[in-house]
This record gives structure tokens, C-alpha cells and sequence, in this order.
């Protein structure tokens, strides 16, 4: 390819696809959409925010010529939410490009087709990292070793490896995407360790069933057991302290929660977490058990979350509405409601069953919602199975160090690879998911569904 040839390509990967690429992943689902886009915190690596806990002390009531109350200020935590990086890496080969004889125009397709996938693909890993905790979970191990493994799918009760976040995924993040390795912990509560194995398993079936999907798969070099989570390849970065083996954005289960993130990872379904002889890892710095306030509003089983499920009322639902509308003050929050279909199917029939009406909405951007108290009430593709999330956009920001845009410091976009008659693009994003009050935002969890064993499990 020719330097002028080269030239055109960028202007057309920068002109042409660039502004519809940052659009889809600002905006390409609800979740991205909804909340805002914050650069003005971000300075150097890091955003720093002030998350509110206290009220001041400088109000009150006296007598006649009483003394004034004592001036005083609201209180706040300094924290910081350190920039993730994320990349998409497109490839097309030189032949591509010769193979036809209206060569701009065939190659101007073959690009056409990298980067609309690659922009979807990139989409779909940044969602699914949005609902998750940092630590990238994939799935989570059930029984099996070698080649033939089973994968968990159940909200609660399964058979073997204990019941935690991802225990509901099964194999879907596996079926259209393979690449994953295992990440094997051990004495979780305590002093906890894990271990990224550096094989990739490369799923090439996947089975679906109703409690479990299997999985064929390379041979991984370590041997899986309760615990057992499957990450990217360099999707989690070995043990360190205070988390910075994240690689992986932040997501609604680490924000939206009452512990710290190693409690949901790191666990067996015995016990969870590092322990404070190992390497806890408070979000945004804050430990739950040094900072009480720090902490959202969670409606779980009495029996305590993952122990059990109950079904869906309009009693509940209400409940943790008024306690986030409380807490955060009328009209100020909930303003979003995020769930399943399958829950969202259980709360419709409820109010057949009530002889209510159930109301829609359309926001900004064209999303369409259930009204639920005049705020939206809607799904999202990888929310997660059994829980309804209770959001105020306010509290929640994605902190952006950087647009999205190509890299492009070497002076071109479309480079050459060293040695192959073969031409990339590199897409990245520097951001993070922040949140300045988790009090002002709650979840119900432990909640009984019904689905088919194929459900989920979209392109």
C-alpha cells in the first residue's frame, strides 16, 4: 500500500468512522447512554471526587439572644478512581486489498466491515464490564477438568463450586468469543490468594442446559476448584494490593453494593474476600469497614445474598424505592431502574395480575421503558439474572481521561505490522466508572425467574 494510499485510509478512518464510533460506545446502550461523561475530574492518571457522608453541624434552634449555632461545613471523603484503559485492535491483510480490481473501493469494504464490527465488539466488552466488579468474570467453574469442563448457571444452589457473582453467566460470554483463562483462589476470608493461568482455554463447543452449560476447551496448566472464575486472557493482573490488578473498568455490582470488591469475586461459596491479613480491595479506596457510610442499599434473602430466592412483589419493589427516594430526596433519585427481561416479565405479570396498567415511556436517545413511579424501569442485556438495580445517574459518572479515538502518534492510523503483508488500527478508550454516594442508589437481589436455557445468550 502506497503512502498516499495509506493517507486516504486515515482520513477515512478519522473523518468518516470516527465521529459514528464515538457515538456507539457513548451511546450504544442504555446503561452508556444514561450515565454522564465526566472530564473535568480527571487530572494526570486518576479522577478525584468528594464523596458526601455528613451533614454540618452549624444549624439549630435558640432561645431569644441565645448563642448562634457553631459554624461547621459538610462532610466529605477525598477518593480516587484510577483511569482503565481500553483497547480494540482491528487487522486486514494486503491480499485484501488485491484480491479485486476496484481496489479502493473493495479495500474502503473490507474496512467498513473491520471497524463495524470491531465498534460493536468493543461495545459489548465495555457493557459487560460496566455490570461487573472489576475483576473481568467471564463464568465461573461448576465441575470438570481437562478438556471437558461445566460452567455454573444457577442463581443459588448449585451443585458444585459455591454461589457467587457470575454463577448465573454459564457459557454465554464464551459462545461468540472464547479466549479465556481460569483464575483459581484459595483460602478465601483469610489470607486469600489467586492464580491467572496464562493458558488460553480456547472454548470450541458449548452445550447449553438449564442448571449448567458445558464446555470443550484447551487443557488449562492449573486445576480448577470451588472458586474458580474465568477472566480474558490479561483481563486480571497478578495479586497486588489495593486492587491494581484491576485491569478491567468497574462495573454496577462493584458500585452498587455493601462490601468491598474482593468479597465478590474472591469466593467460594464458604467464604469470601482476602481477609484483613491479605490484600483487600475497598472500591475507590474506601473500605466498607473503616468507611460505614460507604455503602449502597441492599435488599437481599434473609437467609443472606446467594442463600436463597423469593419472588418478585410490588411490596419489595416499592420498599427500596422509598428508601433510595429518602435517601437521596424526592426528585433527586431513583431516576433509573435497570433489570433482566426475565424479571422484567415477572413484574408485567404482577401487574396483570393486579389489574394495573403498565405504562411506557421514551427518553432522550429513543430508549424505550416501563414508567415505574414516573422513572424508567428498563433492560439491558447484561444485567444480572435475579436482581433489580436502583440507579441515581447523579452519584454515577464515567471519568474520562481521554475520547474515544485512534492511535495515531506515530502519525498514521493504518500502520503496517512489522514483517506480514498486513495493516492494523488500534481504538482505545482511557476511563473509569466512579461513584461519589453509594447510599443514594440500592438493588434487590435473591429474586426468583423463569427462562430458557438459550436465553441471554444474544450476538
Amino acid at each position: 500500500m502506497t503512502a498516499a494510499q495509506l493517507s486516504t485510509y486515515d482520513e477515512m478512518l478519522k473523518t468518516f468512522y470516527l465521529p459514528g464510533i464515538q457515538e456507539y460506545l457513548n451511546h450504544g446502550t442504555p446503561l452508556v447512554d444514561l450515565i454522564e461523561r465526566n472530564t473535568e475530574d480527571v487530572s494526570g492518571k486518576n479522577a478525584t471526587i468528594e464523596a458526601h457522608y455528613g451533614r454540618t453541624t452549624g444549624t439549630g434552634y435558640r432561645g431569644d439572644m441565645g448563642v448562634l449555632p457553631t459554624a461547621n461545613y459538610q462532610k466529605h471523603k477525598t477518593c480516587t478512581v484510577p483511569m482503565k484503559y481500553g483497547y480494540g485492535r482491528m487487522q486486514v491483510s494486503g491480499p485484501s486489498k488485491a484480491a479485486t480490481r476496484d481496489e479502493r473501493g473493495a479495500y474502503a469494504k473490507v474496512i467498513d466491515t473491520e471497524v463495524k464490527g470491531l465498534t460493536r465488539d468493543f461495545m459489548k466488552e465495555k457493557n459487560r464490564a460496566m455490570w461487573g466488579c472489576g475483576y473481568g468474570i467471564l463464568a465461573r467453574w461448576r465441575s470438570g477438568a481437562t478438556t471437558a469442563i461445566t460452567l455454573q448457571k444457577k442463581y443459588t444452589g448449585n451443585s458444585a463450586g459455591g454461589d457467587a457473582f457470575g454463577s448465573t453467566f454459564g457459557g454465554k460470554y464464551l459462545e461468540n468469543r472464547p479466549d479465556a483463562v481460569p483464575v483459581v483462589g484459595s483460602t478465601f476470608g483469610g489470607a486469600a490468594t489467586f492464580v491467572v493461568d496464562g493458558t488460553d482455554i480456547a472454548v470450541s463447543a458449548l452445550t447449553k442446559g438449564t442448571d449448567y452449560d458445558t464446555i470443550t476447551c484447551t487443557d488449562a496448566d492449573v486445576t480448577e476448584a470451588a472458586g474458580t472464575f474465568y477472566v480474558r486472557p490479561a483481563g486480571l493482573g497478578a495479586q497486588a494490593a489495593s486492587g491494581a490488578h484491576r485491569v478491567e473498568m468497574m462495573g454496577l455490582r462493584g458500585l452498587i453494593t455493601d462490601t468491598d470488591l474482593d468479597e465478590i469475586a474472591l469466593d467460594d461459596g464458604q467464604a469470601s474476600g482476602e481477609g484483613a491479613s491479605g490484600f483487600p480491595d475497598p472500591l475507590q479506596g474506601l473500605a466498607v469497614a473503616t468507611y460505614p457510610w460507604f455503602k449502597s442499599k441492599v435488599d437481599s434473602h434473609p437467609s443472606g445474598r446467594y442463600n436463597g430466592q423469593r419472588a418478585l412483589t410490588l411490596n419489595l419493589m416499592q420498599v427500596m424505592f422509598d428508601l433510595i427516594e429518602e435517601q437521596a430526596g424526592v426528585g433527586y433519585g431513583p431516576d433509573l431502574l435497570l433489570t433482566t427481561r426475565a424479571l422484567r416479565r415477572e413484574y408485567i405479570e404482577l401487574m396483570r395480575a393486579d389489574r394495573s396498567i403498565v405504562n411506557t415511556m421514551t427518553l432522550d436517545g429513543g430508549w424505550d421503558a416501563i414508567s415505574y413511579n414516573g422513572v424508567p424501569f428498563m433492560v439491558d442485556n447484561d444485567a444480572i439474572d435475579g436482581e433489580i438495580y436502583y440507579l441515581t445517574l447523579s452519584e454515577i459518572a464515567m471519568y474520562a481521561m481521554s475520547a474515544v479515538d485512534w492511535m495515531s502518534d506515530d502519525g498514521s492510523i493504518l500502520s503496517r505490522i512489522s514483517g506480514y503483508d498486513a495493516y492494523e488500527a488500534v481504538l482505545y478508550e482511557y476511563a473509569e466508572l466512579g461513584i461519589k454516594n453509594r447510599a443514594n442508589c440500592g438493588v434487590i437481589t435473591d429474586l426468583a425467574y423463569t427462562k430458557s436455557s438459550n436465553e441471554g445468550y444474544g450476538a
